[in-house]
Parts: C-alpha cells; sequence; structure tokens
C-alpha cells in the first residue's frame, strides 16, 4: 500500500511542470543601475522611480530593453540619461544585451518615471513616451537604429509628475492616442517639506499631503501632431495621484475604457462614451474602494482574464497593511473584490507592491500573479542595521491553482529571486523567444533583476503576434480567443498595464500537456474578426489582417 502510494506522489511530482526564476542580470550584459539622487533632503520624487520598457526597436524578431534613469533633483546631470540595449540572446535561458543608447540618439535626462511604447506615426516602427517629473518627451524610431525627440509636441509643452501612461487607439481611427497618468503638485510645494517616520526622523511624504493634479488625453491626428481633449473627455473633473493606467473594454461595447490607480484616494474609472468624451464610473462598477469600502494605496494595475471565464478581472498593488486587491469580474462590468477568498489578502499584507502583471509562467493555461516590492516609509529594522537606504523588500509571485485562488510561490524560487531591493516597475517579456515568460525589474537606486524563466519540464504553448498591414504597426487591444479540444481562453493584446512600465506586445497561451493544434479568433478593433485554424503549437505566429 505504501509503495502504490509512493509511486503515485511520484508519478504526479515527475509530471508537474515547475517554473523556477533565477536573477541573470549579472551574466547578461546589462549594467545599467538606477541613480535616485538622495542627498538625505527626502525629496518626494526620489522614492517612487522608475520603470522600464520592453519593445522591439529594431524589428528583428526579439524584444529589447529601456531602463528608466532619474538623477539628481537640485543637481541635473547631462552624463545621466536612460538606457537602450539590444537584444542579442541566441541561446534559450542565456540572454546576452548590449548597450546601444550613445547609438540611438536617445538622451532623455530629465528626471524619470516611466515608460510607454507604441508606433504613434504608423510607419511600423515602435516609438517612445518617456514620463518625467517635469517635462514629458516622445522618441519617434527613425528606423535605422536611432531615435529623434519629438520637440514640437503638445505632450512634452506642460510640466507635471507623470509616472505612468497608455498608448492606445480609444477612439478607433487606427492611430494611438496617449494617456498621461499625473500624480501629486509637488511643483507648489517647498521640495524640502519635512515628513516624519514613526520615530519622528525625517522620512519621505505621503501623496496625501499635496494637491492632486488631473491626467491628461490627448488625440493622435497623425503626422506626429496631437490634440489635446482632456477637458472635453471630462478628465479634469475628477483628480487624483495616478500612479498606474490599464485600457481595456469594460462594458463590451467595442470602445476602450481607461482604469487609473490612485495612490490612497478611489480609483478612477473613465468608460468611453463614443464621442471623445468619457464618464467616470468606478464606485458603480465596484472598483473604486476596497471590500470594506475604503480607498487604498494604489500602484500597480494589470487586467486580464484569470479564470478563463471570458471576462477580464483587475488586479491591484498597494501599501503594506493593506493587501493588494484581486476585483473578479461577474460577466456584466461588476467587480467584487476577493482578495481573501481567492489567498491574495494575508500573503500580501506586510508589503508594498509597485510593477505587476498576469502572467502564466508554468504554461498550465491560468495566469499567475507577480508584484514587485519596496518600501516607502522607512523600514526601522534595516535603518537600526545601517541601512542607507532601507526600504529593501523581496518580489512575490503566486500560483494560480486553477479553482479561482492562489498559493504563494515565491520561496520555491531561486535565492536570486527572493533578494530584496526596493523594486518599482516591472515588465512581461519573453526574451529568448521560448515561450516561457520573463520579468525584468526595475529597483530604484540599484540594479535591475533579469528572472529567467526556467521550467522544468515545459508544458506546450502558442504565441501570438498580431499585424495590422493598414495601419502598419500591432495591433494593440485587440480580443484573441483560443480553443483546442475543450479548452477555451480569451487574452488581450497590450502593452500598459502594471507600474511605469511596458510590456511585450504578444499574447502566449500556455496549453499545459494538451498536444493538439489550436485554433484562433482574433476581434480586430475595427470591428471585423478572423479565424486561423490547426495553428502548430510550441511557437510564435503572426497574424496579419
Amino acid at each position: 500500500m505504501h509503495l502504490i502510494f509512493f509511486l503515485i506522489i511520484s508519478f504526479l511530482i515527475t509530471n508537474i511542470s515547475f517554473a523556477e526564476f533565477v536573477d541573470k542580470v549579472n551574466q547578461s550584459g546589462i549594467n545599467f543601475k538606477h541613480i535616485n539622487g538622495m542627498q538625505g533632503d527626502y525629496y518626494f520624487p526620489e522614492i517612487m522611480g522608475s520603470g522600464v520598457a520592453v519593445f522591439d526597436f529594431d524589428n528583428d524578431g526579439d524584444l529589447d530593453l529601456y531602463f528608466v534613469q532619474s538623477g539628481h533633483l537640485n543637481n541635473p546631470n547631462d552624463a545621466i540619461t536612460d538606457q537602450l540595449y539590444r537584444n542579442d540572446t541566441t541561446k534559450s535561458d542565456n540572454p546576452k544585451f548590449t548597450n546601444v543608447s550613445k547609438k540611438s540618439g536617445i538622451s532623455s535626462i530629465g528626471y524619470g518615471m516611466g515608460a510607454s511604447t507604441g508606433d504613434i506615426n504608423n510607419d511600423g516602427f515602435v516609438d517612445l513616451l518617456i514620463n518625467n517629473y517635469g517635462q514629458n518627451a516622445i522618441y519617434i524610431n527613425k528606423g535605422n537604429g536611432t531615435f529623434s525627440l519629438l520637440d514640437n509636441s503638445l505632450i512634452n509643452q506642460y510640466k507635471s509628475w507623470s509616472v505612468s501612461s497608455s498608448l492606445a487607439d480609444y477612439n478607433n481611427d487606427g492611430l494611438l492616442d496617449v494617456y498621461i497618468v499625473n500624480y501629486v503638485d509637488y511643483f507648489a510645494n517647498d521640495k524640502v517639506k519635512t515628513c516624519l517616520s514613526v520615530d519622528e526622523s525625517k522620512d519621505y511624504c505621503s501623496p496625501q499631503a499635496f494637491s492632486y493634479q488631473h491626467d491628461r488625453l490627448f488625440k493622435n491626428l497623425g503626422a506626429n501632431k496631437f490634440e489635446e481633449i482632456t477637458s472635453i473627455a471630462g478628465l479634469k473633473s475628477k483628480a487624483g495621484p495616478g500612479l498606474g493606467v490599464v485600457t481595456t473594454d469594460v462594458n463590451k461595447d467595442g470602445l476602450l475604457d481607461y482604469y487609473i490607480a490612485n495612490d490612497g484616494e478611489p480609483n478612477h474609472l473613465w468608460l468611453n462614451q463614443g464621442n471623445d468624451s468619457f464618464k467616470e464610473n468606478g464606485f458603480m462598477s465596484g472598483l473604486s474602494v476596497n471590500m470594506n469600502g475604503k480607498p487604498e494605496a494604489s500602484m500597480g494595475v494589470d487586467v486580464s482574464d484569470y479564470d478563463n471565464d471570458g471576462d477580464e478581472d483587475f488586479f491591484m498593488t498597494h501599501l503594506n497593511r493593506q493587501t493588494n486587491t484581486l476585483y473578479v469580474n461577474n460577466g456584466k462590468g461588476r467587480f467584487t473584490d476577493l482578495s481573501i477568498k481567492m489567498k491574495i489578502g494575508s500573503s500580501s499584507y506586510s508589503y508594498t507592491g509597485f510593477g505587476t502583471m498576469w502572467l502564466d509562467y508554468d504554461l498550465d493555461g491560468y495566469l499567475d500573479l507577480f508584484s514587485a516590492n519596496g518600501e516607502v516609509i522607512k523600514n526601522q529594522k534595516q535603518q537600526i542595521a545601517g541601512d542607507a537606504f532601507p526600504f529593501k523588500q523581496p518580489n512575490q509571485l503566486w500560483k494560480n491553482l486553477g479553482n479561482g485562488s492562489f498559493s504563494e510561490s515565491s520561496k520555491q524560487q531561486d535565492s536570486s529571486f527572493l533578494q530584496p531591493k526596493v523594486s518599482r516597475g516591472a515588465a512581461r517579456v519573453d526574451i529568448d523567444n521560448d515561450g516561457d515568460l520573463d520579468i525584468i525589474v526595475s529597483n530604484n537606486n540599484g540594479t535591475p533583476h533579469l528572472y529567467i524563466n526556467k521550467l522544468s519540464q515545459p508544458n506546450n504553448w502558442i504565441g501570438i503576434d498580431l499585424y495590422n498591414k493598414k495601419t502598419k504597426r500591432t495591433e494593440t487591444d485587440a480580443l484573441i480567443e483560443l480553443t483546442q479540444e475543450d479548452v477555451k481562453m480569451f487574452r488581450r493584446v497590450k502593452t500598459d498595464g502594471g507600474y511605469a512600465s511596458s510590456n511585450d506586445h504578444r499574447v502566449v497561451f500556455g496549453l499545459n500537456s494538451n498536444k493538439s493544434k489550436a485554433n484562433v479568433k482574433v476581434n480586430w478593433r475595427d470591428g471585423s474578426s478572423s479565424i486561423h485554424k490547426n495553428l502548430d503549437l510550441n511557437k510564435y505566429h503572426v497574424i496579419k489582417k
């Protein structure tokens, strides 16, 4: 009897695909180090940055990395700039990157926060939008490995504290519009305003110490021209300390809506009315506050169909002692906070999360969760131990058990995964195009993490890369439906979400041990659809319209 039990357990263990993330940044050629410029004055922006962008800037089929730099608020240094790394990886699980920052012509020296990506002018090359404390910057990809600053853009002509942004086509005209998330009005206050920690020593302030800034929306007119429609859209009616933004179609009317993560205030859901205007519907949808009716310090946000029921669900990261929050969709655009029930609440209670993402890291067909963690209030134990930057925490990973609930799997990872840093932005990316998803993390005042996914027994998968021949760019925000045997999954193409970062534009479906070919239906942004049958597994498919 004991032998039979042992054989059954041994069979189950050897047939479970186990994913282990290993930090390989030191072997990758990436030597970027984020500098926040701290000198003991506790300037608020120092603790908030920064993000990372993932995009194929040279159209060679693999994903390159862009790191946002901050610098010194009181002593700008032209030598401290953002950095672009070209992906030269040729072997699975062995990332190789080359710093091409100088060759690229990018010289972004603003106090950087975040970055978003998208082909703004529909020329087939992905452009960059950099969010700064100060003026933002758009860099147009010239298609020859270099970028030029779009210095006459309206987006660059105002001063704010922008953290995140989204490039998405809200009006379905084939052009990517720009939504800018703004934080607090720090410019109107003395930079050395004093805030205190629990031991009455100086510490970083909370956003509630300042007035808030409203977000801004810019309509893309083509030819690298934009029109600001913030007032028309209604965004000035509700200001908030915004940190994260993600697009989705909450009410399934074919129009993209914007969901904003606000730090310590109710979150905003801007429902697209179809005439350049939006209606805020956060409270009515159940997405503004938690199950106790209280707003939380929302940092990062992502949305996807985690339970494979055909509608999209939201996940938010928060300040410690608040827990991260899972909002589950009832299929009609109404959401319920099920964080405690689904085993997310207690495991995140002691952490402050920023960057986050849904990703099927073990390719079993269920979306798992990642949170990039780091304090914003001094950790007393680290301070007593003499740590000059006492805000460090380990990052976290949760496995989707397939029944709607989660189990934290952080401690099952390599020791390099558990190394505590002050993590901020994070992006989902398949560095080596092998189907298992990797994670890049930007750390405040430190070097990044490059978590390479090493599956012990790889499951099957299929990758989808959508291309619109009319717009000459990736078809973002399209909805993809996959069917295989008795499996049915929905995923949306998007690069926004998380915190101050931009993700891999491709969609990867984990198929577990299923071996039959898959069928895919693409719901394009113009309302049309296309069906693609008998697609081979374990490869990326470029689907063109």
